[in-house]
């Protein structure tokens, strides 16, 4: 499910949107306009590198994450949060390049020679898989995997099709409840003794995550780090 090669053309073809202000046509292989060039609001190494949050955001000592780790290259800002509701919701495939170029950074900044046996996504809602044509954290996996050299697995993580949109659950525990409800694992997983890069697109609360990683932890995983392309920021302050 990457992005396709008519999809690659058209964009190198046609001018499309500046991801953040989503007014400026920008040229191909551009991403952002001259005016947000310098206001991509980068997390430059400033996050907690277990639970994905700024400093003023950490939960660590509140509750582990879940997860062993996360690299996360932006601040869900609203300008980002427009950007991925373009890419998530709107068809806009070929914003998932962009993404994966910046997590790729991440992750080798966050996670250095880690030597991570294969890439796996948490998966869509099948109804909205089947209204959108495609699921968007597959498709930074799959960018993911063609930058870092390292293969993408699925199958074993299924979305169950219970509970309701994450976003719309209020709180931390209600969010981990309804991740318990809508992802599972299939049976005959074996994951024994492996190093996997989860794949995500916005890290809020982590209980997704956690979610997803505890199932592979059940399964055999020595330890599931999570990538993702943009984090929450409540008490940070974005300069």
């Amino acid at each position: 499910m990457k992005t396709t090669l008519s999809e690659r053309l058209l964009s190198l073809i046609f001018p499309h949107k500046c991801f953040l202000c989503r007014s400026e046509s920008v040229p191909a292989d551009v991403w952002l306009c001259d005016r947000c060039l310098s206001e991509l609001p980068l997390t430059s190494g400033a996050l907690c590198r277990r639970c994905g949050k700024a400093p003023e955001d950490c939960v660590c000592k509140e509750d582990s994450p879940g997860f062993d780790g996360a690299a996360v290259p932006l601040f869900y800002t609203d300008a980002v949060a427009r950007g991925i509701g373009s890419f998530k919701y709107q068809g806009k495939r070929y914003y998932a390049p962009f993404l994966a170029e910046l997590m790729a950074q991440s992750v080798r900044e966050t996670y250095g020679d880690m030597q991570f046996s294969a890439i796996t996504y948490v998966p869509l809602h099948p109804a909205k898989l089947r209204r959108r044509g495609y699921c968007q954290t597959r498709l930074l996996a799959d960018e993911l995997s063609a930058l870092l050299g390292i293969p993408v697995e699925s199958g074993f993580l299924r979305h169950t099709g219970k509970g309701g949109a994450q976003m719309e659950q209020k709180g931390p525990e209600a969010r981990k409840e309804n991740a318990r409800l809508s992802f599972a694992i299939r049976k005959d997983t074996k994951l024994q003794g492996r190093i996997f890069l989860l794949v995500d697109d916005v890290l809020t609360t982590g209980a997704t995550a956690g979610r997803c990683a505890g199932l592979m932890r059940q399964k055999g995983a020595q330890a599931v780090y999570l990538a993702a392309a943009a984090t929450t920021c409540y008490r940070h302050r974005i300069q």
